[in-house]
């Protein structure tokens, strides 16, 4: 994925929300090829079972069982709207829930390095709304249970924390978190 999106929450595609609690809505997303296509964006409806208050952000076109498929690979027309819409919902729901985290699962370890390097690529604009953090390994290991620990396992490779990303700190591909974290930046709390 060789795209760097820009965010700007001023230029969204048309956000149309299904649910009242915002915690699903959709928007129409122009690909490369002219068409268009519906991507939904959901946000469980309860929290993490090891992290409190943290609420998955999910989003994608819907598979043929009405799930959101976050795997697909679409080629969009502009990926800093797609991008840029997706982070307002988010915004918009934590302005409404500001006790609520969300978290971004980067399903595999090349989209998990594009969202990191987005988030350093967008951190002044982002810094001003949201506090982020990164999460390493810690929803592979919850999403797949006890097969994931055969050997040979590394388990001084996990770090089952937040920390919080900042401005220009830097991460390998072999080292990526793989699970991001949003809060609402509190009125008055100063930016880095």
């Amino acid at each position: 994925m060789a795209v760097s999106p820009k965010i700007d929450f001023d230029d969204v595609y048309e956000i149309e929300p299904i649910s009242e609690d915002l915690r699903y809505s959709y928007f129409k997303s122009k690909l490369e090829s002219g068409r268009e296509v519906s991507l939904s964006v959901k946000i469980s409806n309860q929290s993490h079972a090891l992290l409190p208050n943290v609420y998955n952000l999910s989003f994608g076109p819907l598979n043929a069982k009405g799930k959101i498929n976050d795997k697909a690979e679409l080629t969009h027309d502009d990926y800093s709207k797609v991008f840029s819409t997706i982070l307002l919902t988010a915004y918009v729901y934590l302005k409404n829930n500001p006790d609520h985290y969300l978290g971004i699962d980067g399903s595999d370890n090349a989209r998990a390095y594009f969202y990191y390097r987005a988030l350093q690529r967008n951190f002044n604009y982002l810094d001003k709304y949201f506090r982020m953090f990164g999460v390493k390994y810690f929803v592979r290991i919850t999403r797949f249970g006890k097969t994931q620990y055969d050997n040979p396992f590394d388990f001084e490779d996990i770090m089952p924390y937040p920390f919080r990303i900042e401005k220009g700190s830097s991460v390998s591909q072999d080292h990526m978190y793989n699970y991001f974290i949003f809060n609402l930046r509190q009125r008055g709390e100063k930016t880095h």
